[in-house]
């Protein structure tokens, strides 16, 4: 009989969310369908352990998955209303992101990037990017940082470049939708964590790598107190190492606080909330949004 060998128990915490948007309006509206990315991801070191999620008014949920594998929520509302709330409770366990190829500053990676086979058919969508007259522009940003190494030298490349965007770009929270393209955010020299991530995914594609936007959460002193916000990130495809995350509103990877919800090619894909409504001359008053969190 071959021997049992006790599996590890990976170190890990629990992290509570909850997240509340509130829509006002002037009178009575009807609601569209809304279209919901707030339900975690799962992975080896994130998963799920209860998710609720509810509006008032009231409304049915249908569940499905996008081409991302995201898990897409869709509230199908059959009351009127003056206000609308849509309120998300979740925990997750989360562990370290895993461990990898590493030198003494960070993960490394090479220019030129090489994708064999089925993963060079596979990225090809992450390896367009969204801003093709302004290639040029970040391509130059990107060699005016020194951070690459000589030809097929392998680097902390992404680290650098986190880095390198954390300095230039100063945080700035805005409330407007959308995201500033990156010329935009290197012109102003600041942008919200959403423009920071597109700047980092177009910065990595321009040097021939896949990069993904993630929206989530980042667990921290400020969501504790109850004043916390979504946030957003940027993956890259490592062939020996997989998705990668770096964040370059903190100026490095991805940590234990860092929950990811949903992932695309664009932004525009992973937006927490989505929908429409019929105001019948009634019109929308604003949006409030209240992001709360603790740890076990």
């Amino acid at each position: 009989m071959p021997e049992l060998i006790p599996t590890a128990v990976t170190p890990g915490v629990t992290i509570h969310f909850k997240h509340e948007t509130h829509y006002a309006y002037s009178g009575p509206v009807s609601f569209g369908d809304h279209r919901l990315v707030m339900r975690p991801r799962e992975s080896y070191h994130q998963r799920l352990q209860s998710l609720k999620i509810t509006s008032s008014p009231e409304a049915d949920i249908h569940w499905s998955e996008d081409i991302f594998g995201n898990l897409i929520a869709t509230l199908v509302f059959k009351e009127q209303g003056s206000e609308l709330v849509i309120t998300s409770e979740f925990s997750v366990w989360q562990s370290e992101p895993p461990e990898g190829v590493h030198g003494p500053e960070g993960i490394l990676a090479g220019v030129p990037a090489f994708y064999a086979g089925m993963e060079q058919v596979a990225t090809y969508l992450y390896r367009n990017c969204l801003y093709p007259r302004q290639v040029e522009r970040v391509r130059n940003w990107v060699m005016d940082q020194n951070i690459i190494g000589a030809y097929g030298e392998k680097v902390p490349l992404f680290d650098r470049m986190a880095a390198a965007i954390r300095k230039q770009i100063g945080y700035k929270r805005r409330e407007e939708s959308g995201v500033q393209s990156p010329k935009q955010t290197l012109q102003s020299g600041t942008g919200s964590c959403r423009d920071t991530a597109v700047l980092m995914m177009e910065a990595a594609r321009c040097v021939g790598y896949a990069a993904r936007f993630v929206s989530g959460y980042l667990e921290s002193e400020v969501s504790r107190v109850g004043r916390g916000a979504t946030h957003a990130w940027t993956e890259i495809y490592l062939p020996d190492r997989g998705w990668t995350g770096f964040d370059p509103s903190i100026g490095g990877q991805v940590d234990i606080g860092h929950i990811s919800v949903g992932v695309s090619y664009h932004p525009r894909g992973v937006m927490p909330i989505s929908g429409v409504f019929k105001g019948h001359g009634n019109r929308s008053l604003g949006m409030t949004v209240e992001i709360s969190s603790r740890r076990d």
